[in-house]
């Protein structure tokens, strides 16, 4: 139970905290949330040019609103800043951190399982899709 001034809650668990972690629902989720990041970055880069040009600005999700006077400005600044967020090397970035993060130590071992899942790991995690025009 979780009391407070306003209103008393009663939570109750209903898993098995021993239960393992749903590796296939983690690997699907990362995709959708990874792209959101970026939209919210836009998003953010997109205000904050928003507040230093003097314009009114305001957001919800992927809706970008401003007075009727300053759409045509809001529009370019947008515009600037997907381009900007864009062109910066935002994959392998990823991979690089990725890579350092859980590839940083040796596997001596070459027949070990262990060893060939490490390496499968690395290979996926250093392929970074070529960037495009």
């Amino acid at each position: 139970m979780l009391k407070s001034t306003l209103q008393h809650i009663n939570l109750q668990i209903t898993h098995d905290a021993k239960e393992r972690p749903d590796t296939v629902k983690q690997k699907n989720a990362f995709p959708p949330n990874f792209i959101h990041s970026l939209d919210s970055t836009h998003m953010m880069l997109t205000s904050l040019q928003c507040y230093s040009a003097g314009l009114t600005f305001v957001s919800v999700h992927d809706c970008f609103w401003t007075h009727a006077l300053t759409v045509d400005t809001m529009n370019k600044i947008c515009r600037e800043q997907f381009v900007t967020l864009h062109s910066q090397p935002i994959l392998q970035e990823l991979s690089n951190f990725l890579l350092l993060k859980y590839c940083s130590t040796v596997q001596t071992q070459a027949k070990n399982k262990k060893y060939q899942e490490y390496r499968r790991l690395m290979l996926l995690l250093a392929k970074v899709p070529q960037t495009g025009q």
